[in-house]
């Protein structure tokens, strides 16, 4: 019998995917996410598959958000770090490092659209999250479809609608055709009126629609979560129509055009993101580099030490 790891109520698996949602799920005490597996990831994940952030924890603009590094590190030093400081680990695609993971990921997928009539995806990604107590997650955009699972820990998210002022379309744009980083975005705390908030507890996974921004604030407890990432045949159609939007907005006088995803209109635009991707495979994208300005230092209150800024292609 396959066991079930996520509960639904009825409305839930209709609005999948359409509006903010808070679930529950049956992983808060996987081995996976014990400090002895994590602290094993932290060591596995190569460079290229990191981020190590810092905010000051008052901020509120998101272009505030550092960059910084702990190669070298052993899992226990950077554990320790986040104990005691105010840094976020963001390891990327933890799937491709460990078979067990990768499992995981595939039962989850699984579980969820036998949950789901009519859900496929495809191009699935994980990722694993472990923060400082009270950290402040920049807002910021995703361009997958996304969910966030809480195993350990408290925190609270905040989504905003994926529209005008919250989020302008030139904004996604640039985020899709990785000309701005996803924290390249506009806040206001006028805004949390608009914004659906949930806490999240070990148990707890949240979803929401495409691209709709979203901030995150840990309770004063180290937070381990993490991430899924997925595509269907929707959301790459709406990726196509906004990275073709970007490349025409120019020639358009900058003016916004129409993100529909049917019509003559919307084929044309498939093939323009098609042939722009391939062009730009063949001569190598440009992708903006990020600024390192702090290493992660577990001997340092903050859990990290400024150091002289360098670039890093990611």
């Amino acid at each position: 019998m396959t066991k079930t790891l996520t509960e639904w109520r009825p409305e839930q698996i209709a609005e999948f995917g359409r509006k903010p949602m808070l679930l529950r799920h049956r992983l808060a005490d996987h081995p996976l996410f014990c400090d002895a597996a994590l602290e094993r990831l932290i060591e596995a994940t190569p460079r290229d598959r990191f981020h190590v952030n810092t905010i000051a924890r008052d901020e509120t603009d998101p272009r505030k958000w550092r960059e910084g590094d702990m190669s070298g590190l052993s899992g226990r030093e950077v554990m320790a770090a986040v104990a005691r400081g105010n840094i976020w680990v963001h390891l990327q695609r933890v799937h491709e490092a460990f078979e067990s993971y990768d499992d995981f990921l595939s039962d989850l997928f699984g579980d969820v659209e036998r949950r789901v009539p009519g859900f496929r995806s495809y191009k699935r990604s994980m990722s694993v999250l472990i923060s400082s107590p009270n950290m402040n997650v920049a807002l910021h955009a995703d361009v997958p479809g996304q969910s966030l699972w809480q195993v350990r820990g408290r925190k609270r998210v905040w989504v905003y609608p994926p529209r005008a002022p919250y989020l302008p379309q030139n904004k996604i744009e640039n985020i899709v055709l990785r000309r701005a980083f996803d924290t390249d975005l506009p806040y206001d705390p006028s805004y949390d009126a608009g914004a659906e908030s949930f806490e999240l507890l070990p148990g707890d996974w949240s979803s929401w629609p495409r691209n709709a921004p979203h901030r995150v604030r840990n309770a004063d407890c180290v937070n381990v979560s993490f991430t899924t990432e997925h595509w269907t045949d929707e959301l790459r159609a709406g990726y196509a129509v906004d990275y073709a939007n970007g490349l025409l907005r120019p020639l358009f006088g900058g003016r916004d055009l129409s993100r529909a995803t049917t019509g003559p209109a919307f084929w044309g635009k498939l093939a323009i993101a098609a042939a722009h991707k391939g062009w730009r495979k063949l001569i190598g994208r440009t992708v903006a580099p990020m600024m390192i300005d702090f290493r992660v230092d577990p001997a340092a209150e903050a859990g990290f030490r400024d150091i002289a800024p360098y670039q890093v292609m990611k």
